[in-house]
């Protein structure tokens, strides 16, 4: 994963994508994926301008704010990070995905980040 960070670092696509095609538009999908898989390979402040351009694109889908909480606890934005959880809890059906995002709020609420390496690879 690192060296998918360095390259879209490297490539400018993430920043001057006009630059190479006017009609190219990156998905918010794709700004989701970046943001996920930096986030998980421990690149998250790299990554969470990728996470705000997803969310700016889609504000109201779960799984990117889910993604964009993961890096913003893992870069100190407590406060933003159990905002998006909170929204994703209400957002999702899945009892499974609603408990392990509570136990994330509260975690961050006690001062502590729950995600720890072992979290993190369980992701």
């Amino acid at each position: 994963m690192p060296k998918l960070v360095k390259f879209w670092q490297r490539s400018q696509l993430t920043h001057k994508p006009k630059k190479f095609d006017p009609s190219l538009e990156i998905s918010p999908s794709s700004w989701s994926f970046l943001c996920w898989f930096g986030s998980k390979y421990k690149h998250a402040a790299d990554v969470i301008y990728a996470c705000e351009k997803a969310v700016a694109l889609v504000p109201n889908d779960g799984e990117i704010l889910d993604s964009r909480g993961i890096a913003r606890a893992l870069t100190g934005n407590t406060k933003g990070a159990i905002e998006d959880f909170q929204a994703f809890i209400a957002w999702t059906s899945n009892p499974k995905d609603k408990s392990k995002r509570q136990h994330w709020v509260n975690t961050l609420r006690t001062g502590r980040n729950p995600f720890t390496d072992k979290e993190i690879q369980s992701l």
